[in-house]
This record gives structure tokens, sequence and C-alpha cells, in this order.
């Protein structure tokens, strides 16, 4: 072997491609980041240490348990945001969705009873591609532009969970404003 181990980490709660992994082959999803890129509690001795300040202190941790074997350049595609250039720390979180399949079907339809007409007619072949294989919505994403999802977390008074950890998604309720939700919380309990 002319470069690294053989040995390959799987980190489905961090990488796109293992995720897709992961959920082939039913593993545990673990994630080791808190929402402002520090280490949790799953990453033990360094919990607390900003992601970069943690990759030199588990070097360094290697180097003294005589279990560092070298570092070399590896060229790799990593995720730039957009806005800061800053490093894309891929995390599970929870996701909201609007099912579009009912959109989709009126649009296709309108096209193809004559009720709407796509002009030039060269770009009915892409509306129809694109429609009829339409995907659910992610609109979590819009949270980073300011739109809000009326959904609120469930919380009793006191208690102090975390939103973004996946084994809590079941305290989400969707309502279409704060008091609804909290009498659908007050049910909830």
């Amino acid at each position: 072997m002319e470069f690294g181990t053989g040995a390959v980490k799987i980190t489905p709660a961090h990488d796109p491609n293992d995720y897709e992994c992961g959920k082939r082959h039913n593993l545990e999803f673990i994630c080791v980041l808190t929402e402002d890129g520090a280490i949790n509690h799953n990453g033990s001795q360094f919990e607390g240490m900003m992601r970069y300040d943690a990759r030199i202190a588990v070097e360094k941790a290697l180097e003294e348990k005589g279990l560092y074997k070298g570092k070399e350049p590896n060229k790799m595609r990593l995720a730039l945001c957009s806005r800061s250039g800053d490093i894309l720390e891929p995390m599970i979180t929870p996701q909201w969705y609007v099912n579009c399949d009912g959109m989709a079907k009126r649009a296709t339809d309108a096209v193809r009873n004559g009720t709407l007409k796509i002009v030039p007619d060269e770009h009915e072949k892409t509306w129809f591609q694109w429609l009829d294989n339409i995907r659910d919505w992610c609109v979590s994403r819009q949270l980073w532009w300011g739109h809000q999802i009326p959904a609120w977390f469930a919380t009793k008074k006191g208690e102090s969970l975390a939103k973004n950890d996946m084994t809590n998604n079941d305290r989400w309720i969707v309502a279409r404003d704060e008091d609804v939700s909290a009498f659908d919380t007050n049910s909830f309990f």
C-alpha cells in the first residue's frame, strides 16, 4: 500500500457520504460537535475544545501514546461558507420539510390539460422532468435567511434538553402560533 493504513473512519453524523453508508449499515449517528463548533461530551478528554484546537490536541495525544505514525498532504474537497469562507462542518440537526407532491401534480396537470402553457415549448420537457421527480423541500435551510418555521420545542418547566439532539425530536410541536403551541404542549405532557 502506498498511501494510508487501509483503515477507514466512518462518521455518519458529520459527513454526507458517511451518512449514506451509516444508513445502509444501521450505524449509530454520534454527533461530536456543539452548535458553536466545540467538541461535546462524546469527545472525552477533548470536550469543550474548539474543533481546530481539538485536532492539534488529538495529534499530540497520539504522539504521547506512541501511536502517531506521521502526516502527509492529502488533497480533498472542503465545503466552504460562501459568506465567511469558513470550513463547513456537516452536522445532523432536526430538519423540516414541505411535501411538494400535491403542488407538483397540480402544476404538471395544468400543463398537460392545457390550462397552463410553457413558453417556449422546448422548456416543457424540463418542466415535467423536474416536477414529475419532485422531492420534498427542506425549509430548515430558510432559517439562516430569517424565515420562521412555525414549530416550537416543548419542555417541562425547569427541564433543559438539547433541541438539536435527535433523540428529542418528539418534542417538536408544529402550530400556527406560539399560543396554540403552548396549548398543544400542555396536552403533550
